[in-house]
């Protein structure tokens, strides 16, 4: 390698690549391959030298046009509408977008959102000028003068005394982004509106008191019973744990599920009132049937490959 070369340079396994500092093909050229990036920050006029770069695994590219500001933000971002941002900036946000007021004031040239985006009604028309791209759902709910807004998100368990909004007002709103688990006999909802972005697991029972004040971007699924045993990760469910099992319960896991060898169906339909699961579900073969009947999946239901784990673990 003579003196005026440089060695490789390979990017990898970053959330965002904010890469809109610079300013000649050349500083783009000392890279060799962008992998595993979620978001790429590129200056617009230096579209070309980027675009010859072998990429991969790289979701999402945002070109920031000339002179403008980028802003990035990773997480939850919380905005009234009259603080948005200045008119050169580009905004762009990983994850949620919340905005707690009608938009008045100066906006973004423009903003870019992967996750979701939840404004009031009436901003519509404004926002939407500056809405350029992105992946998620963009939603409007109800706005009044004076109401609360209630913010929650992650792995969120909502109770019915939550739900109830007891000290609150009519108007109040219930925002919640991720995956949203309610327990309990809901028997009013004291919210004007209950928005859920993600996914939401709720009683069967409590379905006609809770469905006219919802609105979901994502997936549903009602479980029996008002109490079920909550797995928070990926589970194992061996026979030790259907033998414990006092009486028949719905079950809810908020990641992958591996049916253990030994289950049998006897086992599955004689224990579980109900199965859902947010991610896969692995099984022996001779269950799947029995899996297919009995669970809701959000994933897939397969049997054992290899690495997957089969231990006998509660």
């Amino acid at each position: 390698m003579s003196e005026n070369e440089t060695a490789p340079v390979i990017i990898r396994d970053q959330p965002v690549l904010d890469l809109s500092h610079l300013t000649e093909p050349g500083q783009l050229a000392a890279i060799s391959k962008i992998e595993n990036v979620a978001l790429v920050l590129v200056p617009q006029e230096l579209a070309a030298a980027y675009v010859a770069i072998p990429l991969e695994h790289v979701a999402q590219t945002v070109y920031v046009p000339g002179g403008g500001n980028a802003r990035v933000h990773t997480g939850t971002l919380e905005v009234g509408g009259d603080g948005i941002g200045a008119e050169d900036d580009v905004l762009v946000v990983v994850g949620l977008l919340l905005i707690t007021s009608p938009v008045t004031g100066a906006l973004p040239r423009q903003i870019h959102v992967t996750g979701s985006v939840l404004a009031p009604r009436g901003s519509e028309q404004v926002l939407g000028k500056s809405l350029a791209g992105g992946t998620g759902a963009v939603t409007y709910y109800p706005y009044v003068e004076g109401q609360e807004l209630r913010m929650f998100g992650g792995q969120v368990r909502l109770t019915s005394a939550l739900l109830a909004n007891t000290n609150g007002g009519a108007d109040d709103v219930l925002l919640c982004a991720g995956q949203v688990l309610v327990t309990g006999d809901v028997t009013t909802v004291g919210f004007r509106t209950a928005l859920v972005a993600g996914q939401l697991i709720a009683p069967e029972a409590s379905r006609a008191v809770l469905e006219p004040a919802l609105q979901v971007h994502g997936q549903t699924a009602w479980y029996q019973g008002f109490k079920p045993k909550v797995f928070n990760d990926d589970t194992t469910l061996g026979r030790d744990f259907f033998r414990l099992l006092r009486e028949p319960v719905s079950v809810v896991v908020l990641g992958d599920l591996t049916i253990a060898a030994g289950v049998t169906e006897e086992m599955l339909f004689g224990k579980l009132s109900g199965l859902t699961v947010l991610g896969d579900v692995i099984a022996p073969p001779a269950l799947l049937g029995a899996v297919q009947v009995l669970a809701e999946v959000f994933g897939e239901t397969r049997t054992p490959e290899v690495g997957d784990s089969a231990d006998e673990r509660v």
